[in-house]
């Protein structure tokens, strides 16, 4: 039998780690005072949730999760914004449990609709890792400007 990961709020010590899993995504993040800034915020602000998973006391993996109240759903829809899972706890549950606590608080919190938005060629889109957790793709578009 596998361990279970322990999940838990980050905080402002998990800073580090957190920008490291990004890394290990491929994301090229810098150190620096704009990381700092938006993770100090994302910690502060209520409608966020940033949840960090460990084995045997690593870090192995993050969600952060948005609650945003819409008019046209009368309700709340939760965000997953951000997930990571180190390659090397891939495939260990890592990832589906954080899926499942993001889906316990939209339970919790009455959410009408969970969304996400990934790359369809990373990995876990091509393996169906949320089609397998209860995701559906939807018909929108994604749609963006991008600033520096």
């Amino acid at each position: 039998m596998r361990p279970q990961p322990i999940l838990r709020r980050a905080g402002l010590a998990d800073r580090e780690p957190v920008r490291l899993l990004l890394a290990d995504l491929g994301y090229a993040i810098p150190a620096g005072v704009a990381f700092d800034r938006v993770w100090s915020e994302l910690l502060g602000d209520e409608r966020r949730t940033l949840l960090l998973a460990e084995l045997d006391g690593r870090p192995v993996g993050f969600a952060c999760f948005s609650r945003v109240p819409l008019l046209h759903l009368a309700g709340d829809l939760l965000v997953l914004d951000e997930l990571v899972v180190a390659a090397a706890a891939r495939g260990s549950g890592v990832g589906t449990a954080l899926v499942a606590e993001v889906v316990r608080e939209a339970e919790r919190i009455g959410a009408r609709r969970i969304e996400l938005t990934t790359n369809r060629q990373r990995e876990s889109y091509r393996r169906g890792f949320y089609v397998r957790r209860g995701f559906h793709e939807a018909g929108s578009a994604v749609m963006r400007i991008e600033r520096p």
